[in-house]
């Protein structure tokens, strides 16, 4: 309480929280719960509240409901190096199945718009990937990219929407 009033009281645009909160998910949440409500007195309800470091998807959907309004990670990227691609119907760990390597003409996910989707299909990315080419990282982390900032976009129409 001591560091938020200290802090708060300096002339900053805005309001880092973080590095690392809690063990795991749950207490993460559970000390934005106990936080976040200092952060809506006075003058602090109109700056925006960035969570340094802490972007998975969970973390998100659990944060932006405290008032978290930013967030910054290597979370997409760091997944697509190792082989992981985000898709609104779950991860896909392309380095996991040859199933991939016959997946001809099937997008990362049919409803992204991302150059990756448009362009490449799973089985040239399992190709990529097999191959060690460091194109599969690139095109991998672009999709990644752009699928958490459509979900940041839906976050933020829910907002606007009233759901959140």
């Amino acid at each position: 309480t001591q560091s938020v009033e200290y802090l708060t009281s300096l002339p900053f645009d805005g309001y880092a929280i973080g590095g690392s909160l809690g063990k795991n998910s749950e207490e993460l949440i559970n000390l934005l719960e106990w936080m976040m409500p200092m952060f809506d007195e006075g003058h602090r309800k109109n700056r925006p509240r960035h969570l340094l470091g802490i972007a998975d998807e969970e973390s998100i959907v659990n944060a932006v409901p405290h008032g978290i309004d930013t967030f910054d990670s290597c979370y997409p990227t760091r997944l697509a190096r190792h082989g992981t691609l985000l898709t609104r119907n779950g991860s896909i760990h392309i380095k996991s199945g040859e199933k991939y390597s016959k997946a001809y003409g099937e997008p990362i996910d049919s409803e992204c718009t991302c150059s990756t989707c448009q362009h490449y299909d799973r089985a040239y990315l399992w190709h990529l990937y097999k191959a060690k080419e460091p194109l599969f990282m690139q095109l991998a982390s672009i999709h990644n990219i752009h699928y958490m900032n459509d979900m940041m976009a839906q976050q933020r129409k829910d907002i606007l929407d009233g759901k959140i």
